[in-house]
């Protein structure tokens, strides 16, 4: 396995301007990280997130590669946001295009690993029902641009992100409903407490379809705490946290993930509301202690 960051974690530091992108590769190569997976709206100004569309920024681009370059920590994947559903139908077309296009700069930029969303994240209607009737669009977009992607020589993946296409058993169907090879699972290991699944179980069902990993931990509260707090589909209240300080039984996890086989790359995605380099390096500790105890074990 390759151990990295998702820029999504330094995403309070490039929005106020404290990290510029040449500062992020520098933090990576000191603290020996492996590989950045670029989150795309990491690098939106603030209020510009929603439509952000990464392949436009041509500078940012240029930039992202030679710091790449200078510092020999490779890009390992793309994450953007996309919806094809509960849209219209010119919505719907410009989506899936724009998300080939993300597919096109994988391919120029030499990244093989693409992350694309299916939904708006927030999106809280979840009703049995529902999904059943918007799951064959669903599926065609992805199938549609897996298709294209194939022929660029990138993996496609969806993420358990948010509400609506989340949980273990949903991501399987989506993934059988698409059935191409090239076509995965960005296995995120905390978001599945956004829909009240167990983390460790609905990791170790998901390992095998999985092209990518995200570690991450949160706090678990049955009742609201307080403001800042993200409420669950069950009314469970959860937070982001440094990596091992949370309530995630997170060495079981990373257990999990080692005896699966798995042998891809792996991310941590800082969320937390400590600060953001002592929550990212001190998290990045906490996964290589983990993981040498688990093999030396």
């Amino acid at each position: 396995m390759k151990l990295g960051l998702s820029s999504y974690s330094f995403r309070p530091l490039l929005a106020n301007g404290a990290m510029q992108i040449e500062d992020m590769f520098a933090w990576l190569n000191a603290n020996e990280a492996e590989h950045l997976e670029i989150s795309t709206f990491s690098f939106a100004k603030p209020g510009t997130e929603a439509g952000y569309d990464l392949t436009s920024e041509t500078e940012i681009l240029q930039r992202i590669t030679a710091a790449s370059n200078n510092t020999g920590i490779p890009i390992s994947g793309i994450c953007l946001g996309a919806k094809f559903v509960f849209v219209d139908d010119t919505e719907r077309r410009a989506q899936i295009e724009m998300v080939k296009r993300h597919v096109e700069m994988c391919n120029r930029m030499e990244i093989g690993l693409l992350r694309h969303d299916v939904v708006l994240w927030a999106h809280r209607q979840t009703q049995t029902a529902e999904f059943e009737n918007a799951l064959p669009a669903i599926a065609d977009a992805c199938h549609e641009i897996a298709s294209f992607a194939a022929t660029q020589g990138v993996i496609t993946s969806v993420e358990d992100h948010g509400y609506f296409v989340n949980g273990s058993d949903r991501i399987k169907r989506l993934l059988h409903a698409v059935n191409l090879p090239n076509f995965k699972f960005t296995l995120d290991v905390g978001n599945f407490l956004c829909v009240d699944e167990d983390a460790v179980v609905a990791t170790k069902a998901s390992l095998g379809d999985a092209s990518f990993v995200h570690l991450k931990d949160f706090y678990v509260r049955r009742t609201a705490p307080g403001p800042g707090w993200l409420e669950t589909l069950g009314g469970q209240f959860i937070r982001g946290s440094v990596f091992g300080f949370g309530d995630l039984e997170t060495k079981m996890i990373l257990e999990a993930v080692v005896a699966s086989g798995y042998d891809g790359f792996v991310s941590l995605e800082y969320e937390g509301n400590e600060p953001t380099l002592f929550g990212c390096e001190t998290g990045l500790g906490n996964i290589r202690r983990m993981f040498s105890e688990i093999r030396g074990a």
